[in-house]
């Protein structure tokens, strides 16, 4: 099994992405500055910051024999907001927090490390202070925590921290944050910190409230010296949060969205994690594989001999033969167990989406289900063809299928009557068969009927077996659709009114990949099945003018009408309808072979004609 967590353990090639950061950070002119580390759920961003601490960390000891020049670097976690009011101060509480731990660590390195901690504390107790203010504390209480007169006469700059103590006293926010950022200034220059970095991680899972606090948070920083805030999510979920805050009205000749504008403003450098290549993905899973099934000893060579072959080649594959090709001399590895799954790795980088987290827990089902079948004593389980079923199951659009062969398989003692389906599809003419031909013509299910391994007279009985969790049920939804694309779908559901949906469903559906758009075609039949006249369902049908969540794509449409009761659907639908109609002909007959009641009947008659 494959832990979810972030690592700083790099089987992605991530390393160049953090000596790029590095570099960034490490050059004292591109201080102060607000690096956004964007990316899809589960594509690296946790584990990339780690790498990027690790390296600043092994920079700074380099330094030690030179002229030392500290690193401060603070890790701050988005679950420890406390409520929105609270978040800008919880953020500067917790550097300081932070600063008060190094110094006092290091307070050799220091020659006036007194001073410092008698600073941090004070700037600590108005944070806390005002803080409290939020839950109403009165005066008299607030004043009970203020430090005298005389500890503010043993700080530096003392008139400036009495400032600091009458805007506490007041309660007066907006004026504390003003001389707090100018006192923070000054005490990171006069400890002399080459750079506070600040790590923000796990925005993208907090509520909206949360995400614009924190963001706000970043702002007051932005422009503090020798700072760098280094931010992990996915850019569309912070666009939403800013949309649900701040809800500004898009006007027809804006290029641009308000909402991707205010994040450009405050991510000065937008760094985004490309996909997965076929080959990375191969790289990564081999090295999963090897991780799981080696040794630690013979893991940690191997991974260090493909640290040393990426540093010169950034772009091809690392497979078996070339780990086999760079052990050491005399080193003796059974790579058995990790060869005997490799043959599942082409079905998994040509029908997953090559998202790490995806792939790791992809891994771990199979795993779990080899396991099971070595239990229950099936040996003639193989994995490549386990993997090809799993494929399908984990298909957001096409996973009914998976429910379809095991019908199919059980209903012939567990061989499915193929004939000459699978070369079939590998032909211009396609599927023929008739019992096949209706719902597997698609592209994607005639690349996954032709690859290999064939299924031809292949028992799959134990195969299901193994596989039974996911018969038992319907899969809930949120097992097939990711926070992003809920999130998504409740932006668009939050758009009351046709203009405010014609207006923006398009730039929302374009951010969109394709296996997105499934999600959200998922999330409208699952809205649907519930309620059929679900006027926010139909608000976004009918406003899909260029048909960007259908496209040209049969599958999607049937996904949209699956287990729907069709008859109940009233006349707000009309709209969709009659264009579905004006398209080719077989999604004409389609539509026109669905159950539907006399009223929507008659409303597409009408619009027809027109």
């Amino acid at each position: 099994m494959w832990s979810d967590n972030e690592t700083t353990q790099d089987l992605l090639g991530y390393q160049v992405h953090a000596d790029l950061l590095k570099k960034i950070i490490l050059n004292d002119g591109m201080l102060p500055i607000s690096i956004g580390v964007f990316g899809n759920w589960g594509s690296g961003k946790s584990s990339l910051m780690l790498l990027l601490q690790k390296s600043l960390q092994e920079w700074e000891k380099s330094q030690q024999n030179n002229q030392h020049q500290a690193i401060l670097q603070v890790y701050f976690n988005s679950w420890q907001f406390e409520s929105y009011d609270s978040t800008k101060l919880t953020m500067i509480e917790s550097i300081l927090e932070a600063l008060n731990e190094d110094i006092d660590k290091r307070k050799d390195a220091f020659e006036r490390a007194d001073d410092f901690l008698k600073r941090i504390d004070f700037l600590k107790a108005g944070v806390f202070i005002l803080k409290k203010a939020y839950d109403n504390l009165i005066p008299d209480w607030i004043k009970k925590w203020l430090p005298t007169k005389d500890d503010i006469d043993k700080i530096t700059d003392k008139d400036k921290y009495n400032n600091l103590l009458n805007d506490v006293t007041k309660g007066n926010t907006s004026k504390f944050v003003a001389t707090f950022r100018d006192l923070f200034e000054e005490l990171i220059d006069d400890i002399g910190y080459k750079a506070v970095i600040v790590y923000i991680d796990d925005l993208d899972r907090c509520d909206p409230k949360r995400i614009i606090g924190c963001l706000e948070a970043v702002k007051l920083f932005v422009n503090v010296k020798k700072t760098a805030f280094i931010i992990g999510a996915d850019e569309r979920i912070i666009e939403y949060a800013i949309s649900q805050h701040y809800p500004i009205q898009m006007k027809k000749e804006d290029i641009s969205s308000p909402f991707s504008d205010y994040l450009e403003k405050l991510i000065q450098l937008p760094y985004k994690l490309p996909r997965l290549s076929d080959n990375e993905q191969e790289t990564y899973i081999t090295l999963l594989l090897c991780k799981n099934h080696l040794t630690d000893v013979c893991f940690n060579e191997i991974h260090q001999k493909y640290l040393e072959f990426r540093k010169t080649d950034k772009h091809s594959k690392y497979n078996i033969d070339d780990i086999k090709a760079n052990i050491l001399p005399n080193t003796t590895i059974n790579f058995h167990a990790v060869e005997y799954r490799l043959p599942a790795v082409p079905l998994i980088k040509l029908f997953l989406n090559g998202n790490p987290r995806q792939l790791k827990r992809f891994l771990n089902t199979l795993y779990v289900r080899q396991e099971l079948a070595d239990v229950a004593g099936f040996t003639d389980i193989r994995p490549e063809v386990l993997t090809k079923l799993m494929v399908l199951e984990y298909n957001t659009l096409y996973n009914s299928r998976f429910e379809e062969l095991y019908k199919l398989q059980n209903a012939n003692g567990g061989v499915l009557p193929l004939d000459d389906v699978e070369q079939e599809a590998r032909t211009e003419n396609g599927i023929q068969n008739p019992q096949w031909k209706d719902n597997w013509s698609s592209e994607y299910l005639r690349q996954w009927l032709s690859s290999e391994p064939s299924l031809k007279d292949v028992n799959l009985q134990n195969y299901f077996w193994v596989a039974r969790d996911a018969l038992k049920n319907e899969k809930p939804i949120a097992s097939l659709v990711t926070s992003k694309v809920m999130l998504i779908f409740r932006r668009l559901c939050a758009l009351q009114t046709t203009s405010a949906m014609k207006r923006d469903l398009q730039g929302i559906i374009n951010a969109c990949d394709d296996s997105e758009i499934d999600m959200i075609v998922r999330l409208i039949n699952d809205a649907l099945r519930k309620d059929p006249k679900s006027e926010n369902c139909w608000r976004i049908m009918n406003c899909d003018e260029n048909n960007l969540l259908i496209s040209d794509k049969i599958d999607r449409l049937k996904l949209l009408f699956s287990n729907i009761k069709t008859e109940s659907i009233d006349t707000k639908a009309d709209v969709f309808f009659v264009r579905m109609l004006k398209l080719n002909h077989e999604t004409h007959d389609y539509i026109d072979s669905l159950p539907k009641a006399t009223p929507l009947t008659k409303a597409i008659e009408r619009k027809m004609q027109k």
